[in-house]
Order: C-alpha cells, then sequence, then structure tokens
C-alpha cells in the first residue's frame, strides 16, 4: 500500500444500493412529485440531470423547481426513509470486500489515514455508518448538509481538499488517493490533484466505457481489495 491517504465515495463504493442510477431516478421522481412540479421530465432528462454538475439549478428552474436549498431538503428526506425501509428489510449491505480492505488500511503500521468524501446528506452518512458499523475506521468525513452546501459536492474537489487539509497534507511528502465509482469522483479527485481509481462493481454502467473522459482515472479495478496492491 503505497499511500499514505484513502479516500473513499459511499454509494456504488462501499454501500451496495444495487442500480445506483435507478435509485436516485427513483427518489428524484418521489422528490419532483411532492415538490408538485409541472411535469415530471423524461427518463433521459433526469439522468443528466445528476451530470449538470453546478449547472443542476438551471435544471430544476427549468423543471419548476425556484429553490435548489428545497429541492435538496425533500429529496434528503426521502432518501433518507427510502434507506430506513430497505436497511429493515436487509435490502442494502456493505459490499462483501468492504470490511476487509478498510480494516487493513486502518490497521496499516505506518498509519495510514482513512476519509469520506460523498454527496449523500450527513444524517444519512451518519445512518448507514452506525448501523454498518464502520465510522470507526474513518477520521474525516465530507457529506452534505450544515456548511457543506452542494455547489461543493463532487464533481468540485472541494470535499477532498477539506479532508486533506484536516490530514496535513503535503503534496511533496505525501500521496493520497480517491476512489469511486463515478466520473465525478474522477474528477474530483484530478481537479484536487491526487490520485484517480474508479471501481467497476456495476459492469453495465461503463458499457460505452470512459476513455471518452476529460479526466481519467490512474487506476482502475474491479474489487475493493486490489485497491491494496496499489
Amino acid at each position: 500500500m503505497n499511500f499514505n491517504f484513502y479516500l473513499f465515495d459511499l454509494d456504488g463504493t462501499l454501500l451496495n444500493l444495487g442500480d445506483i442510477g435507478a435509485y436516485a431516478n427513483q427518489i428524484l421522481v418521489k422528490t419532483l412529485n411532492e415538490l408538485r412540479t409541472p411535469q415530471i421530465p423524461d427518463k433521459e432528462e433526469r439522468y443528466k440531470f445528476w451530470s449538470a454538475g453546478d449547472k443542476y439549478i438551471e435544471v430544476l428552474n427549468k423543471w419548476g423547481v425556484s429553490k435548489a436549498r428545497d429541492f435538496w431538503e425533500h429529496y434528503d428526506k426521502i432518501d433518507f426513509k427510502q434507506r430506513k425501509v430497505l436497511f429493515d428489510q436487509k435490502k442494502i449491505a456493505l459490499f462483501d470486500d468492504v470490511r476487509f480492505v478498510l480494516k487493513r488500511i486502518y490497521n496499516h503500521k505506518d498509519g495510514k489515514r482513512l476519509g469520506i468524501v460523498t454527496n449523500t446528506a450527513n444524517y444519512v452518512v451518519d445512518f448507514i455508518l452506525k448501523k454498518f458499523k464502520i465510522a470507526h475506521f474513518f477520521q474525516n468525513i465530507f457529506s452534505m448538509g450544515a456548511k457543506n452546501d452542494q455547489e461543493f459536492a463532487k464533481p468540485s474537489p472541494s470535499g477532498i481538499i477539506s479532508i486533506l487539509e484536516n490530514f496535513h497534507y503535503d503534496g511533496n511528502d505525501h500521496k493520497a488517493l480517491m476512489i469511486g465509482d463515478s466520473m465525478s469522483d474522477i474528477i474530483a479527485a484530478k481537479k484536487a490533484n491526487i490520485f484517480a481509481c474508479l471501481i467497476k462493481r456495476d459492469k453495465k454502467r461503463f458499457e460505452k466505457g470512459f476513455n471518452d473522459w476529460k479526466f481519467q482515472p490512474d487506476y482502475i479495478i474491479d474489487r475493493l481489495d486490489e485497491v491494496l496492491e496499489l
């Protein structure tokens, strides 16, 4: 293990929510219905929302949502409610390689440090980490809520930079790695000037490949335990 700091995405990387795109789309539709938008945009338009970056407010306005903060408050509450139901039904879980990998890094003799950078609401993250008993592995977590508004969400590098500052990261002396399952994770890592690792847990998400991405991952893995060999 050649890195000093390991930063992880949550959903799709550590937590198995099934088809991430389908799950997020379901919560999005419920949110728009709750906000009583004039009409629900078609599936293709909804999927574009997740890659809109800092232009997401323009998309929401186009859909008839005038206040982005209201949207995210409703979205997060619906997301939280759904996750609690799925947890009780045992339909969400950590991927089977997660605990092993976290323990190996956490207990490493060189004192590796771990963090989470996620676009999920802070109280949802707290719930997940507590229920699956993995909170103690992470020295720092950057999630949405409190002082972290949506403008700091990935693909913004703000979350990564915040954690690196907390870890007293020095690019001349340290090496940091961001592990995630989406283009947003890779963009955030490269903009923060650290190494980026794409985990391809769901092969269907990358059927068209990712060679046309502006920012390319430094590493590509199929399972999280491959990180231990980097």
